[in-house]
């Protein structure tokens, strides 16, 4: 079967010709993915949550992924993509964000040996929002930081000369990686805890509740399961003076059989399913309409820099 795919709204940087998605899609199907000015209407278009180019597009099978903490919203979007654990009769699948990230290099890990391991200085932390995140999260860095020495790789506290071109390799350096989501919410699962596997480090993890699903809790400290964070502090210190207690978490293994989900196997399910039935589910009349012409009219000024510099200056 042929299928016409497009991309938008998503991030800088994002390939529409090679990701997750086309390869999911071409496991079954014949993939056309249209160019950005391509005239050509798509049967499929997956779209995410960096703009409003979407509304261009109402007759096509519209889906929606995110690996932001937001709810799709099914009056808008015809299936999604997201890190929450619902069905939805059959609309909505999760696929976690950390899944387009460094995967395959945390699932099979190269060896580091002992000596090496335990040699690396204390922590390190890359980080860029510390303003639009928990406060707890500052909460945790600085208890971490009382231990020991933490180096800063990323533009935020910045302790090693300049922010690190990449991540991984710097993180590989020390013992453990701080491991902090934006925020905290079920499902909410990012490629902070995966890049710390793919660096064999051990991963300082707060943020989901349930992370436990996604990773063997041998493997990670868990910020959750210490009631303050001097208490967590105190937990990392005992884990860093033993060699046997940190050689033991870092060779644990990232996944186990309650833990293990072939995630791509899933998306392939997902999309072909969508593709091969050409379903839609939003309509164009009633309340639904009306919601999606109001969008469609307000979209100019939404994506409105201007408009938000003075909405921010009329908060203060």
């Amino acid at each position: 079967m042929d299928i016409t795919v497009k991309f938008t709204d998503f991030w800088p940087g994002f390939d529409p010709q090679h990701n997750k998605f086309v390869d999911a899609l071409a496991s079954r199907h014949r993939v056309t993915v249209l160019a950005d000015d391509s005239p050509g209407r798509p049967r499929l278009l997956i779209y995410s949550c960096f703009g409003q180019d979407h509304l261009r597009y109402p007759d096509a099978i519209k889906v929606y992924y995110s690996g932001e903490n937001d709810v799709p919203d099914f009056n808008e979007c015809d299936y999604a993509l997201s890190l929450h654990r619902i069905d939805f009769g059959g609309r909505h699948m999760r696929y976690p964000l950390y899944m387009l990230y460094e995967h395959r290099e945390a699932m099979h890990r190269a060896h580091i040996s002992d000596e090496a391991a335990l040699g690396r200085p204390f922590c390190s932390c890359v980080m860029r929002n510390a303003d639009n995140c928990d406060p707890r999260r500052i909460a945790i860095i600085d208890s971490i930081a009382a231990v020991g020495h933490v180096a800063y790789g990323g533009p935020w506290r910045n302790n090693v000369g300049d922010p690190v071109d990449e991540k991984i390799p710097f993180i590989s350096g020390f013992k453990f990686n701080l491991a902090l989501e934006n925020s905290c919410l079920p499902g909410y699962v990012t490629e902070k805890i995966l890049e710390p596997y793919a660096a064999l480090t051990v991963p300082i993890y707060w943020g989901a509740p349930d992370v436990s699903l996604d990773f063997n809790p041998d493997s990670y400290i868990n910020a959750a399961d210490y009631d303050t964070p001097a208490s967590l502090a105190a937990a990392v210190a005992h884990i860093d003076a033993d060699p046997q207690a940190y050689l033991a978490m870092l060779r644990a293994p990232v996944l186990t059989a309650d833990t293990a989900v072939d995630h791509d196997a899933r998306l392939a399910d997902f999309l072909c399913r969508i593709a091969a039935d050409g379903r839609k589910h939003t309509v164009p009349y009633g309340h639904m309409g009306t919601m999606h012409r109001r969008r469609a009219l307000m979209a100019p000024l939404t994506g409105c820099r201007l408009l938000e510099r003075v909405l921010r200056r009329l908060r203060r």
